[in-house]
């Protein structure tokens, strides 16, 4: 429905022993609906992360996540669809775990043309190694 949203809780960890230069996101669609392509009224994400794991409340599907840490931005609301997308606020160290918290919305703008659609998404989270340095 338009208005509508929902959370998930994502850990994202680099788990080799070589710290990351950046961490990107690239998302796809399959099918591919309009709920993916229409930029401006068609699923917006978010994505936010907690300085400890997330605590989740509700029940399925509408689940919601509260932090009792700090938040920070590592992805502004936008499109849902995107390529090598830059995430910020992340600890990229080797070792490190970032506990984030995804919401997709349907904005309240949505029309008609989006009703009984469906789209799987997928997020691949992408970490660049740092460049080697002389010793």
């Amino acid at each position: 429905m338009p208005g509508d949203t929902i959370q998930r809780a994502v850990t994202v960890s680099n788990t080799g022993n070589q710290d990351f230069a950046s961490i990107t996101l690239t998302t796809t669609a399959s099918p591919s609906t309009l709920l993916d392509t229409d930029a401006t009224d068609g699923l917006q994400m978010l994505i936010e992360r907690c300085s400890v794991a997330w605590t989740e409340g509700g029940s399925a599907p509408a689940y919601t996540y509260t932090c009792s840490g700090s938040t920070s931005t590592v992805l502004s609301s936008r499109a849902i669809i995107g390529s090598g997308l830059a995430l910020s606020n992340l600890t990229i160290p080797s070792g490190a775990t970032n506990h984030l918290r995804v919401t997709v919305s349907l904005p309240s703008s949505a029309g008609n043309t989006l009703q009984g659609l469906s789209s799987t998404i997928t997020y691949t989270f992408t970490g660049t190694q740092r460049a080697g340095t002389s010793r």
